[in-house]
């Protein structure tokens, strides 16, 4: 065998290290690829909140908040609960009822009020559509086509008022704007259960745009009252809501009116004597799901109707904006 020369030994190793070179690029660049691709995943959202009365990102706003939106949302009311399902859903945000669905309370870090009075204020204020909703029966308005829910956790009267003392829980909904989008989604279930929602909108004119949002919740009664001997006789609810909205958008003037409707038939809070053990917290055997003793004849029912409407009008100024509205009821 004839033995490598220097000059041959030097031209062998420069092709394999080419060699090697070029194999090994691919596998480099995929390498690099792949990191690329991985810190675009990993990059935080943007979640932009209103909590201040203009847009910011939330890692710009000095307050304690936390944000709901999209499918977590959906998620949550896709059984048809009311707006007490926010509870513990949101850190530091409980909510509950003894009134059924149209009169839930809310607290914010442990505080709020337990009056369960009709005309009771509580430290926790609800703000639907920039609207602050005081009286406790409009803060049960039900939640569809909801763009994003705000907890805003601390003192908050400098910008919302009074009856902020522990924060407030803001709602947008999904606003009017030119292209147009549409969707229905429905939900079914156990006793009857049937959820069906929808929204469509679009633009009218260059400068005019509309929005209808419907909602219409059912769930069949399941409850007997063995005291008056009848089978299905409370429990269930008819709930329908709608809200349509008119946008008018210039270069230095904006104006949304906003009107929406509810009508609410149902069960109230369902209550049952005698079935804890004493000395403890333990269900005995009096507590029966499907079954409670009321003596009254008309099976504990609630009713509630309503409708009201907003106007917010926005003036584009040099440097700032001037808004102003009011709220009918």
């Amino acid at each position: 065998m004839k033995p490598f020369t220097k000059s041959a030994l030097s031209t062998a190793m420069q092709a394999a290290l080419f060699g090697a070179a070029i194999g090994l690029s691919p596998a480099l660049m995929a390498q690099e690829s792949d990191k690329g691709q991985n810190a675009k995943e990993q990059e935080l959202e943007t979640i932009t909140v209103t909590a201040q009365k203009r847009s910011q990102s939330i890692q710009e706003v000095p307050i304690s908040i936390a944000t709901l939106s999209g499918e977590k949302f959906d998620a949550i009311f896709s059984s048809g609960d009311d707006i007490t399902a926010l509870a513990i859903k949101v850190p530091g945000l409980y909510a509950e009822s003894s009134n059924g669905r149209v009169a839930p309370r809310f607290y914010i870090r442990g505080l709020g009020n337990t009056d369960f009075d009709l005309a009771a204020s509580q430290p926790v204020s609800i703000v639907m559509d920039e609207v602050v909703m005081e009286n406790v029966i409009l803060k049960s308005f039900p939640l569809f086509d909801v763009q994003q829910v705000e907890v805003i956790r601390g003192p908050q009267g400098t910008l919302f008022g009074r009856n902020t003392t522990a924060g407030i829980v803001k709602f947008d909904s999904v606003k009017p704007r030119q292209d147009f989008d549409a969707y229905v989604k429905t939900t079914a279930g156990t006793l009857g259960m049937f959820n069906l929602e929808g929204a469509v909108g679009g633009g009218l004119t260059d400068e005019l745009s509309a929005r209808i949002s419907l909602l219409s919740q059912n769930r069949s009664d399941w409850i007997d009252n063995a005291y008056l001997g009848e089978n299905d006789a409370m429990g269930g609810y008819q709930e329908r809501a709608g809200r349509l909205q008119f946008l008018y958008e210039t270069a230095d003037f904006n104006a949304l009116l906003n009107v929406h409707s509810r009508n609410y038939e149902g069960t109230s809070s369902i209550f049952r004597a005698n079935v804890f053990t004493k000395g403890s917290n333990k269900l005995n055997e009096n507590y029966d799901r499907d079954t409670v003793y009321y003596d009254a004849t008309v099976n504990n029912p609630q009713e509630y109707d309503s409708w009201g409407s907003s106007v917010k009008f926005d003036f584009m100024l040099d440097g700032m904006t001037f808004r102003a509205g009011t709220y009918f009821v």
